[in-house]
């Protein structure tokens, strides 16, 4: 009997795999009130120090009741961003290091803002031509009727990094209850068609 290739595994289950024990840390330590508490043995990705348990909320979102839209495979490697709707202009509240990666910004860049950042163009920007920008205007109203309506959607609207570079962001929003809070998470990816 053949045995068949491992299949490729992505950054995260490749660095699960490389992942050996510190020899000097074995005795647990009290933490101090003023030291945050560090477990060497939880990826840094899945439970973020914002509190947020992307975990939870990534079952949460593939595990809903009645999809509208598919999402396809899903993992901690995702660019994602979750943002407060409850709070006034929604700002966004979690931003995972895929979709800093992504944009370019740092997560102090992010964290706070409001998801229409991405919108605008730097000064070395070139003006899109007008059939695309009346395109992304009509995305971006459509967006912004699913977000108030808590629906899901998925669309396609021109956004730009932190260099200026415009990009194609394939996106999807899903809304999400959490802690009895209203949240909607989102999927971003580059669209290079």
């Amino acid at each position: 009997m053949a045995f068949k290739a491992v299949p490729p595994v992505n950054s995260w289950e490749a660095h699960a795999l490389n992942y050996s024990l510190p020899e000097q840390n074995l005795v647990p330590k009290t933490p101090s009130s003023n030291s945050p508490v560090r477990d060497d043995l939880i990826y840094p990705g899945l439970y973020s120090g914002t509190g947020f348990d992307l975990m939870s909320i990534l079952l949460q979102v593939t595990g809903r009741p009645h999809p509208s839209v598919d999402l396809g495979p899903v993992d901690c490697s995702v660019a994602v961003i979750v943002s407060d709707l409850e709070l006034p202009d929604m700002p966004i509240v979690y931003a995972s290091d895929a979709f800093c990666e992504l944009t370019g910004y740092s997560q102090p860049e992010i964290l706070g803002q409001n998801c229409r950042f991405l919108q605008n163009p730097g000064p070395s920007s070139p003006p899109a031509p007008r059939a695309e920008a009346a395109a992304n205007k009509a995305a971006l109203q459509h967006l912004r009727q699913a977000v108030y309506a808590q629906q899901e959607i998925q669309t396609r609207i021109c956004n730009y990094k932190k260099n200026g570079q415009p990009f194609t962001n394939f996106l999807t929003v899903i809304p999400i209850q959490l802690h009895g809070r209203q949240f909607s998470v989102g999927f971003q990816c580059e669209d290079e068609e």
